[in-house]
C-alpha cells in the first residue's frame, strides 16, 4: 500500500493534548520516561470505558440493548486491534497480558513436541517469551539459545543460523529489546524459521509502541504485545496465524474446542478493557485528521501515516538524549550509541560511581520520571555483568515527549 507521509510536522502540542495525565495531579509538570512499562491514554480510551462500564456492563452476547452495545464495543475494540496490527479481528487473542498469553500459548503447543526436538530462545527477551518456551523441557525438547552480542545489544541472525537444523521446531525472539533498544531482523528470522520447518514467536511488546506493526507483512505464527504500551488498556494482545489454530490443544471449556482464537483464552476476554481498545482508533483517527488526513480515509492508512512520523520524531529525540548521555560524565549507554533504524527509542545506561537507583532518585528530585531494574529481562542484564537487582536505568521515549524534556532529563543527571 502506498500511503503519503503527513503534510505536516508532528504538532506536539495537539498530540499533548488528547492525554490528561499531562494535566493531571500526579502527571503535571513531570517528564514521563517510563514509558516502556505503560504509556499513558488518550481520553477517548478513558471515555470509552466509561461508556462500557455507565451503559454496558453486563455479558454480552444476549438479545437486549445494554447487551447489544456490550458486544458492538467489544467488536470495536477487537477491530481497532487488528488494523494497529494489520491482521483479521479473528486472529486475535485479548487477554490479560502478554506473559500470559505467551504462556497460554505454549501450553497448547505442547503436544506438538516431542524428545528430540528443539527449541530456540534468546537470552535478551523479556522473561514472558523465555521461561513459556523452557518449560515445555517437560516434553522432551532441548532448549537452543540464541545469545546476543553484549557489546552491541544485539542478536545477530549468524547465529541463528548456526542454531537451526533439522530438529528445529520452534524459534521465540523480540522484535526489539526492552533493555538495549536493538531493533531485530525479525522478518528475516522468521523467514528462516520456516525454511528450517520451524514455528516462529515474535514478542512485539518493546516494538509495537514505536514502529509499524505488519503482522501480515511478518509473517509470524503468533505475534504479542501489549496494548497499554500502544496508548491503551492494560491487556496483552497476540495475533495468531490461521493455519496455527487448528493444530493448538484447547485451553478453554471443552465445548469451545474448535472455535479459533477462544480456545487460546481461558475466561474470554476483559469486556470492559477490550471494548476500551477502540479508543486507540479514535484517537490515531482523529491526530491525523488534525495533520491532514483526508475525512474518509481508512484506519489503516492513518496508522501506516502516523507511525512514520512518530518514528521520525522519536529518532530526533532519540538522538538528542544519545549525544547527550555519551557527553555526560561517568555514563555508559547500553547498546548502539547512535539512533538510527535498528535502535528503538528505549534506552539503558549506568554509571561508573552510582547505582542506578540513585541515578534515578537523582531524576525523581527533579521531576523526570523514570525506573531502574532488570525489567524482566534478568538473562540480558546478567550477560551484560551487571546486578540484575539494581540492574540499569531505562528511559523510554514514545511520539508524545518533546526535546524540552529530553533535555531536562539531561540536566537532572548526577554529576557526582
Amino acid at each position: 500500500m502506498r500511503v503519503s507521509l503527513l503534510m505536516s510536522p508532528l504538532d506536539l502540542n495537539a498530540v499533548r493534548a488528547w492525554f490528561p495525565a499531562f494535566h493531571s495531579p500526579t502527571g503535571n509538570g513531570w517528564a514521563f520516561f517510563e514509558n516502556a512499562g505503560g504509556a499513558y491514554v488518550p481520553r477517548p480510551v478513558i471515555d470509552r470505558l466509561t461508556r462500557f462500564m455507565t451503559e454496558a456492563k453486563v455479558q454480552p452476547g444476549a438479545p437486549y440493548p445494554a447487551s447489544a452495545l456490550a458486544t458492538h464495543m467489544m467488536t470495536e475494540g477487537a477491530e481497532a486491534m487488528a488494523a494497529f496490527a494489520n491482521t483479521s479481528p479473528g486472529a486475535l487473542v485479548i487477554g490479560a497480558d502478554t506473559s500470559t498469553n505467551l504462556h497460554v500459548l505454549a501450553n497448547a503447543l505442547a503436544p506438538l513436541f516431542a524428545p528430540g526436538d528443539e527449541i530456540v530462545v534468546t537470552n535478551l527477551d523479556h522473561e514472558s517469551n523465555i521461561t513459556s518456551w523452557r518449560r515445555l523441557t517437560r516434553t522432551g525438547a532441548t532448549i537452543r539459545e540464541w545469545r546476543f552480542d553484549p557489546e552491541t545489544g544485539a542478536l545477530d541472525i549468524a547465529g541463528l543460523e548456526a542454531l537451526l537444523n533439522e530438529n528445529t521446531r520452534l524459534v521465540c525472539l523480540p522484535h526489539a529489546s526492552n533493555i538495549t533498544g536493538a531493533v531485530c531482523d525479525a522478518a528475516r528470522a522468521v523467514r528462516l524459521a520456516h525454511e528450517a520447518g520451524a514455528l516462529a514467536v515474535v514478542d512485539g511488546v518493546s516494538h509495537a509502541p514505536h514502529a509499524l506493526v505488519d503482522v501480515a507483512a511478518l509473517d509470524a505464527d503468533a505475534y504479542a504485545f501489549s496494548a497499554y504500551k500502544v496508548f491503551g488498556p492494560h491487556v496483552g494482545v497476540m495475533a495468531l496465524r490461521p493455519e496455527l489454530m487448528g493444530r493448538l490443544e484447547n485451553q478453554n471449556h471443552m465445548y469451545l474446542a474448535g472455535t479459533g482464537a477462544l480456545t487460546l483464552n481461558p475466561g474470554g476476554p476483559p469486556h470492559e478493557l477490550c471494548a476500551a481498545l477502540a479508543g486507540v482508533a479514535d484517537y490515531l483517527e482523529g491526530l491525523d485528521r488534525q495533520h491532514g488526513g483526508g475525512a474518509d480515509d481508512p484506519l489503516r492508512r492513518r496508522i501506516v501515516r502516523l507511525f512514520a512520523a512518530f518514528e521520525g520524531h522519536q529518532r530526533a529525540l532519540s538522538a538528542r538524549l544519545l549525544d547527550g548521555l555519551a557527553a555526560a560524565p561517568g555514563v555508559r549507554v547500553i547498546g548502539a550509541p547512535t539512533a538510527g533504524p535498528t535502535r528503538s527509542p528505549t534506552v539503558a545506561f549506568v554509571h561508573d560511581r552510582l547505582s542506578s537507583r540513585a541515578v534515578v532518585d537523582a531524576l525523581r528530585a527533579r521531576q523526570v520520571a523514570a525506573r531502574n531494574g532488570h525489567f524482566y529481562a534478568w538473562r540480558a542484564i546478567e550477560a551484560l555483568g551487571l546486578d540484575p537487582e539494581d540492574g540499569i536505568v531505562r528511559v523510554s521515549m514514545v511520539h508524545y515527549n518533546t526535546p524540552d524534556e529530553v533535555d531536562r532529563l539531561l540536566d537532572a543527571l548526577p554529576r557526582g
